[in-house]
């Protein structure tokens, strides 16, 4: 449940492996778009960017805090990452503003931050989202 002011809200957000073959062909296509766009801009971003960006596409956790009781749990594609934040894509609003990320490293546990939630883009004809996530804290 997220709390709007005095109104609590249901969410149930979705993992990948439950995603429609619709929705996956849908993601694979707004994460090449995506990587292309990113492309084209690059020298326009290097410029403005505090941070080098890598894409990367692997599939990491999600968790909102929820005051009070576990967060809402879901995995999502990540499309990039810096040292100061991460984005991802997801088919449907997320209207938290702060979350927990997971990145799985081989061999070892999740490396989790917190962070906050800076870019929102919806792909209306798709369904999906992009976000962009900025790094607050290293929690492992």
């Amino acid at each position: 449940m997220l709390r709007s002011e005095n109104m609590a809200v249901a969410t149930r957000y979705i993992n990948i492996d439950e995603y429609s073959d619709r929705q996956n062909r849908a993601a694979q296509r707004i994460l090449d778009a995506l990587d292309r766009g990113e492309t084209r801009l690059q020298e326009h971003y290097t410029q403005v960017r505090h941070h080098k960006r890598a894409s990367c596409r692997k599939v990491i956790n999600i968790r909102i805090p929820v005051p009070g009781s576990e967060p809402l749990a879901f995995s999502v594609f990540m499309r990039d990452v810096s040292s100061s934040g991460a984005g991802f894509i997801y088919p449907g609003p997320i209207h938290a503003d702060q979350v927990l990320i997971g990145i799985p490293i081989p061999g070892r546990e999740d490396t989790w931050f917190q962070g906050t939630i800076a870019r929102r883009k919806e792909f209306v004809q798709e369904g999906f989202w992009d976000y962009g996530v900025r790094f607050t804290d290293r929690l492992t």
